[in-house]
């Protein structure tokens, strides 16, 4: 538990700065929605393939003039920067502690190995949450005040409430696959590349997935696709996606105990 509350710590003001960042950008281009909206229904998308749409998650552009369809296109942009925050918190954990010295320290309290990944997840879910939580209920509010507090309102928040679920799972998905990778580096100097390789990779797969239907099962290694709030306030919460990521974190998870317990640690 101490091994937890310092980790909440350490980590707890980076995770308040992707909270304010992610806020003022939300309101920020949430605020262009009012001198957009009447541009984008008279459009034409004739002037563009439709499968280009449908890479950048773009049913029609008479979306664009609703505030759930302007702010699920702009919004996948911040959900890519959420993957990299999630994965970048998980592959950093474990690594820092060999890479800074500090594993000595950790050798001298009474804790297993297990013990120290167990509390470093607990840190890492608790701390993605609390920033998924608050991103969330403030992105509802954004788009309740540009909506208005019509009709509209009620189904504004089951579709906010879909997509915390599904932002969540998606999440907790990129910073296990983190921690597997921190439970194999002895630093921590790759992390941001490694994190930023694997979400853009994820997301590559999802527009690949989208452009050529031979590929259509590259969807389901992309869990931005299953949490993009386009997708979600359309479909809803899609099983299929949702279990794939749940195996994945599962995998993950055994995976990053069963090599740590294993690894020859450097003092």
């Amino acid at each position: 538990m101490t091994l937890f509350k310092l980790e909440c710590k350490t980590n707890f003001k980076s995770s308040l700065i992707w909270m304010v960042v992610v806020a003022v950008l939300t309101f920020g281009l949430m605020s262009l929605f009012p001198s957009m909206k009447d541009t984008m229904k008279s459009f034409d998308m004739s002037i563009m393939p439709k499968k280009m749409f449908e890479a950048f998650n773009i049913s029609d552009l008479a979306s664009l003039s609703t505030v759930e369809g302007f702010y699920g296109y702009y919004f996948q942009y911040i959900m890519i920067a959420t993957g990299i925050f999630a994965a970048m918190s998980g592959a950093g954990a474990l690594a820092k502690e060999e890479g800074d010295g500090t594993i000595a320290y950790l050798y001298a309290q009474p804790v297993s190995r297990s013990s120290i990944v167990a509390s470093k997840m607990f840190a890492g879910v608790v701390l993605y949450s609390l920033y998924w939580v608050i991103t969330v209920a403030v992105s509802y509010f954004i788009c309740l005040f540009f909506q208005g507090t019509g009709n509209q309102a009620a189904g504004l928040l089951t579709n906010f409430a879909c997509f915390l679920v599904a932002g969540w799972v998606m999440g907790l998905t990129f910073l296990s696959a983190g921690f597997l990778i921190s439970s194999l580096l002895s630093s921590s100097k790759p992390v941001t590349s490694l994190s930023l390789g694997i979400v853009f990779l994820s997301y590559i797969l999802g527009v690949v997935g989208k452009l050529q239907t031979d590929f259509k099962t590259l969807l389901y290694f992309s869990p931005l696709e299953a949490a993009l709030p386009s997708n979600v306030f359309k479909n809803g919460i899609e099983g299929n996606y949702m279990v794939t990521d749940i195996t994945v974190i599962v995998v993950c998870v055994l995976s990053t105990f069963w090599i740590y317990n294993r690894k020859d640690l450097k003092a």
